[in-house]
């Protein structure tokens, strides 16, 4: 049952939404979401749907029952509350894919100078390059360039299509410009007949070239932040804390707050909340 409404309303979501849906369609299809297009549109219309009903009877019946709000005013406000959450709903389901996509991007171009250092030291090893996507598929440390990778081994040992055909359809899909051009230097460079280790030793040095400018500006970034909390978590609350206990010796209020409260709040409150913001950015910093 769940499976056929499913398929209703992805053929309804399709039919008559599917001009305004095309950006979406090809994320979906480069994200690698373990789903299909028009399976994806389905859950979205449906549960924007399904939300719709289920929130406007419980607002309805809390506006009506609850509140004693007269049929037009619990009405009116259920259709604009609903309306607002399945939109925000259909919102979600709609950029899900975007934000997929960015990330996978990030993750396979900060990953591609190491992965492609280690192709370069299996194909040195006398490995083809059929096997070669293998060896790099199980290195799961290299995240999204092993999916990749492992996408483009399945293209060859599981749907029996050759190597060229299986990097070219990989490289039309992925949403790395760089993973794109450095698969079609690779398809190249086996149709032409060269030194397939000399192109990944080439490709292998300017990836590493890279990785260490952007290791030196993440160096300098994290400088940059461990002097922010030195000063703005360790000193400014130190200073905060010894002006205040003297001042206390004075007088036990200060700007109309007691000392004591002050200095609750600045160890209990300011300090905890300024280090977990501060852990957040840390956490969002990528070069």
């Amino acid at each position: 049952m769940y499976q056929e409404l499913i398929r209703f309303f992805g053929k309804v979501g399709t039919k008559y939404f599917g001009k305004h849906l095309q950006s979406l369609r090809e994320l979906i299809e480069k994200s690698n979401l373990p789903i299909i297009y028009e399976t994806y549109i389905g859950q979205l219309f449906f549960y924007c749907f399904l939300s719709f009903n289920i929130f406007f009877v419980y607002f309805l019946s809390l506006f009506l029952t609850f509140w004693g709000f007269n049929s037009l005013i619990s009405i009116v406000s259920s259709l604009i509350l609903t309306t607002t959450l399945s939109f925000s709903l259909a919102t979600v389901f709609y950029l899900y894919p975007f934000y997929r996509y960015k990330k996978q991007l990030e993750d396979i171009e900060r990953n591609m100078p190491l992965g492609i250092s280690y192709m370069n030291i299996i194909s040195k090893s006398g490995v083809p390059p059929e096997d070669m996507f293998e060896y790099v598929s199980k290195a799961k440390e290299f995240g999204e360039f092993a999916i990749e990778s492992e996408r483009i081994y399945k293209h060859i040992n599981f749907t029996g299509k050759d190597i060229i055909s299986s990097i070219k359809e990989i490289a039309s899909k992925t949403p790395s410009e760089k993973f794109k051009n450095f698969l079609l230097g690779f398809v190249a460079t086996i149709l032409s007949g060269s030194d397939i280790n000399r192109y990944l030793d080439a490709e292998a040095k300017k990836g590493i070239y890279e990785y260490e400018g952007r290791q030196e500006k993440y160096t300098s970034i994290m400088s940059f932040f461990a002097d922010i909390f030195i000063v703005g978590l360790i000193i400014v609350p130190l200073v905060l804390v010894i002006v205040l206990s003297v001042f206390s010796l004075i007088e036990p209020v200060f700007l109309s707050f007691e000392i004591l409260y002050l200095l609750k709040l600045i160890t209990y409150f300011f300090i905890p909340v300024a280090g977990i913001f501060f852990l957040f950015v840390l956490n969002r910093v990528r070069v």
